[in-house]
């Protein structure tokens, strides 16, 4: 399995995972020219996708140009019922689109989505319809490669760490610094709302890896740090957070990958595991 997040911020947000020429996205929260001129370059056009999966319906997530383009291509959105409700109520487009089996709803238990199993779990984090991450298994006669992607919590609840146990690569968010948060020029309604129920801090999202790493019987082959706020955080201040908690834990093996709020990040290559 291959990924590569093509941008990740609060200006926008879309990853791609493939394989043997099946690709999925994950959440399309950029233009579809931005888009598909990143997947162009991959060698993945746009309507050769095997389907998107949506996390959430904060427009940083789901741009709506994008969504109706993919709609019109048919390729196939799917998501968890109440994200999908929530579409439906806001873009005519989705309505149609339900009645077409083009917008699907995923069950709690794993679907399947252009040749990859899909397992969402939902996240805390203040979107209508709730927010979901998911675990992306693509199997071969090679063994099963695993990634598992959440952009958006508030905060780690108990039992969440689980959800990323022994998968060969994690994206997670690292969105802000604590301090450069409390002394950004955001009004307090919005800091509140960053720390209680928006986004995890370094400190945080390094405190759920380690407890990961703890519970995991064999470990990631890359972290991915994604929707690193422009304002209140630096990609070096995420990276050095991370890398001190992998220090701390015995684990300088695992490669950190920083994710870029304009431009697409470093590829990820896994190779599958029996």
């Amino acid at each position: 399995m291959h990924l590569r997040v093509l941008a990740s911020s609060s200006a926008g947000n879309c990853t791609v995972f493939w394989n043997e020429g099946r690709a999925v996205l994950v959440d399309i929260g950029l233009s579809p020219r931005y888009i598909s001129g990143h997947l162009d370059d991959l060698h993945l056009p746009l309507r050769a996708l095997g389907g998107v999966l949506i996390t959430h319906t904060h427009g940083d997530h789901v741009h709506p140009e994008t969504f109706k383009k993919i709609l019109d291509l048919h390729i196939p959105v799917l998501c968890p019922e109440p994200i999908a409700s929530t579409l439906q109520k806001h873009f005519a487009a989705a309505r149609i689109a339900a009645h077409q089996g083009l917008l699907r709803v995923l069950g709690d238990s794993a679907g399947t989505l252009g040749g990859f199993d899909i397992e969402p779990f939902p996240v805390p984090h203040d979107a209508p319809g709730g927010c979901f991450g998911y675990r992306i298994h693509y199997s071969t006669l090679r063994g099963t490669t695993t990634a598992v992607i959440a952009t958006d919590l508030g905060f780690a609840p108990e039992g969440l760490a689980r959800r990323f146990t022994d998968a060969d690569a994690i994206i997670l968010e690292s969105n802000h610094d604590p301090a450069m948060l409390e002394f950004s020029s955001r009004p307090d309604w919005l800091k509140r709302r960053i720390k209680d129920i928006g986004h995890l801090s370094n400190d945080q999202s390094a405190a759920l890896m380690r407890e990961i790493l703890g519970i995991s019987t064999r470990r990631p082959a890359a972290i991915v740090l994604a929707h690193i706020s422009r304002e209140c955080n630096t990609i070096e201040r995420a990276h050095t957070s991370m890398v001190d908690c992998l220090r701390s834990a015995g684990a300088m093996d695992i490669e950190v990958v920083d994710s870029y709020h304009n431009r697409p990040n470093a590829l990820v290559s896994l190779a599958p595991r029996s």
